[in-house]
């Protein structure tokens, strides 16, 4: 398992008697869509979410985590502002990864 941000080779939680030690953050994205959920009681709203058409897991090392832009794309594509693939398809600098499904 590589960072995706710097290729790095992470390693997995180390479990330790009263604590443990996290090397990675793993963030669940891919490519998706807008979609709408109608809710079957006339008076409800629809409910919109984003569909998962292609997830990928990213995995981002614990020095990638802390640098501010890195975290700033995660919490866009958390909030469904901007998918990191996306972005980085888009400008050309998507590392390979393995995607789900």
């Amino acid at each position: 398992m590589r960072c995706y941000h710097c290729g790095r080779e992470v390693r997995g939680t180390v479990h330790m008697q009263k604590s443990y030690w996290v090397d990675y953050y793993r963030l669940h994205s891919g490519h998706s869509d807008r979609d709408v959920l109608v809710n079957p009681n006339t008076d409800a709203p629809p409910v919109r979410y984003l569909r998962l058409t292609h997830p990928t897991d990213i995995l981002t090392c614990i020095d990638c985590y802390d640098r501010p832009e890195n975290r700033r794309l995660m919490d866009d594509d958390i909030a469904g502002r901007r998918s990191i693939i996306d972005r980085d398809l888009e400008d050309g600098t998507a590392p390979e990864i393995d995607s789900k499904g």
